[in-house]
């Protein structure tokens, strides 16, 4: 293949990315929906620097997070039953709640980009997608694209 037309399909393939999709992902992730997912997924309290871990940011940035969380009344704080010393944070039962309200708008939003799209066509996409991340995810990518 061309460097020409490689080129070409590189930018029709960031071109063709779901923008306002994946913005708006990537803005949850930056944040509060990031530290959600985290907490549900756990299903336990955990510390700032667990989460700090979690999301490969800085203890202060997750403090930011956490102090805008417990504004919104979607996490409580509590001391560590081992270690007075150390703060844990737990899902409030409205975080909860508005975990279970986002599932159900995110899934209303698939569900609708599917039947646009068509369920077999979504999964090729998704299938294609594996690999390409497979093939990017190799030693050698990662060789060709810092050498």
């Amino acid at each position: 293949m061309t460097k020409d037309k490689t080129a070409e399909l590189i930018k029709r393939l960031v071109n063709s990315r779901p923008k306002k999709m994946f913005r708006h992902v990537e803005e949850n992730n930056a944040g509060i929906g990031c530290v959600l997912r985290y907490l549900e997924e756990s299903g336990r309290a955990v510390s700032a620097g667990e989460i700090s871990g979690y999301m490969n940011v800085s203890t202060a940035r997750v403090a930011v997070i956490l102090r805008k969380m417990q504004e919104k009344q979607l996490i409580v704080k509590l001391s560590d039953p081992n270690d007075a010393r150390k703060t844990m944070i737990s899902l409030s039962e409205h975080g909860k709640q508005f975990i279970v309200e986002k599932k159900e708008k995110v899934l209303a939003y698939f569900s609708h980009v599917i039947e646009c799209i068509g369920e077999e066509r979504f999964m090729e996409f998704i299938e294609i997608s594996e690999e390409i991340q497979a093939v990017v995810d190799t030693k050698d990518f990662a060789d060709i694209i810092s050498g």
